[in-house]
């Protein structure tokens, strides 16, 4: 049954009423550069997102998404036959490393924004395999990699006017920085031969150094620190207090009598890791089934206090058949990663907004928040006869259903 015109008109009235609003929960197939892969890695509070995409050619290059979902090749070091795009800070400038296929060897790389490539792996004289993992917005860039003499690489700092020093793991004969915030404080991991990795975290003291607040618990455990916001909340992975024989997501809490707080994992699944976090406190990551089940993974995110599947997002109808990995999420909830579409290829995703399902009977699309989207999925719903727009509940849709909406939207959300 279609809706009346009468019922049409107060519905129109209440959608310009409504106003506009930006959508949220929307999910993104991110374009490709033409070889049937993509990877999403990072994304920034202006929307540009970075990762890899298969070119036609069948090399993998390091790759930026405007703010338009317009794709680039970045380009590569000489020499390279692989790009990797890791991190863009909130000026645009990215971060990674190009990699030679014929011997391994991964060369950190600066992006600037405006075409310009560095090589950060000479500018710190490295030796090996560098890997940058972070860029703050003041251009500060952490990784791992050899400066100094040594078996294993080791975290390394630099703010690409003085010389590149080991910091955050130095005191270990490996690890790596894997995050920095604009204030510099850096978070990473660091190990001795044959030991599980210890959590790290540095901050900078008065006198050009570091000290090292202890987040790590204290015994055998693994534990790295992947993610730090400009609040200090550090979020990563540990198998102490964990709810499995593996690892799962965390917070370090810094509290030397409950220094790790749990994240859990997804129904059916052990093992939880978590990639990065907001200024809200909205972690994401990814939980994977560590016992042997044959189970996908699958993303996730995690807010006040609940892991959300992503895979919930999924329309029945769409290009992605599962969302793997939850890689990036930015100050206005837009998270990015990895997922499997339905002809095999891993291509990559954005969500836009991400928002808990919500308790209101009125909000539709589930953002939390009552809008035009939530009017427009309930005249979709009507004309289709779905259930979800059966407001009497009685297998039926007309006048009443939409009255029944319209007093339910009227009043609000809790």
């Amino acid at each position: 049954m279609q809706l009346t015109q009468t019922s049409g008109i107060i519905i129109c009235a209440l959608c310009i009423l409504s106003g506009s609003a930006i959508a949220q929960n929307e999910l993104v197939h991110l374009p490709q550069l033409g070889g049937g892969q993509g990877l999403a890695n990072d994304i920034n509070n202006n929307g540009e997102i970075v990762g890899q995409s298969l070119s036609p050619f069948g090399v993998m290059a390091a790759v930026r998404w405007d703010a338009a979902l317009e794709i680039a090749d970045l380009g590569l070091i000489d020499g390279s036959t692989i790009g990797w795009a890791e991190a863009i800070n909130n000026n645009g400038v990215i971060v990674g490393y190009s990699e030679n296929e014929t011997n391994g060897q991964r060369k950190a790389t600066l992006w600037d924004g405006r075409g310009g490539v560095v090589d950060v792996h000479a500018a710190i004289g490295a030796s090996d395999s560098s890997i940058p993992w972070a860029i703050n917005d003041n251009g500060v860039i952490v990784g791992q990699a050899k400066i100094t003499p040594g078996i294993f690489p080791r975290g390394f700092v630099w703010d690409q006017v003085n010389p590149a020093e080991q910091a955050g793991s130095e005191i270990y004969p490996g690890g790596a920085n894997y995050a920095i915030n604009n204030n510099g404080h850096i978070c990473g991991s660091g190990y001795f031969f044959g030991d599980p990795d210890d959590a790290l975290y540095a901050v900078p003291d008065d006198r050009g150094g570091y000290t090292y607040p202890l987040v790590n618990p204290a015994g055998f455990y693994f534990s790295q620190v992947t993610a730090i916001n400009e609040s200090g909340l550090l979020v990563g992975h540990s198998n102490y207090n964990s709810t499995t024989t593996g690892w799962n997501a965390c917070i370090f809490t810094g509290d030397d009598r409950d220094p790790v707080h749990s994240l859990g994992s997804l129904p059916e699944l052990d093992n939880t890791e978590s990639f990065d976090v907001n200024e809200d406190g909205m972690i994401v990551g990814y939980a994977w089934d560590g016992m042997g089940q044959g189970l996908d993974p699958r993303a996730w995110a995690y807010v006040d206090g609940t892991m959300y599947d992503l895979n919930d997002l999924l329309p029945d109808d769409g290009d992605l058949e599962h969302l793997l990995r939850a890689t990036g999420v930015n100050d206005n909830g837009d998270i990015v990663g990895w997922a499997r579409a339905r002809n095999g290829d891993l291509e990559a995703f954005l969500i836009r907004g991400f928002a808990p399902p919500s308790e209101c009977p009125a909000d539709l699309n589930g953002d939390g928040a009552l809008d035009f989207f939530d009017v427009s999925a309930f005249l979709n719903a009507f004309n289709a006869q779905d259930p979800i727009a059966d407001f009497d509940r009685n297998d039926t849709w007309d006048f009443f259903d939409v009255s029944a909406f319209l007093s339910v939207y009227n009043a609000g959300c809790p």
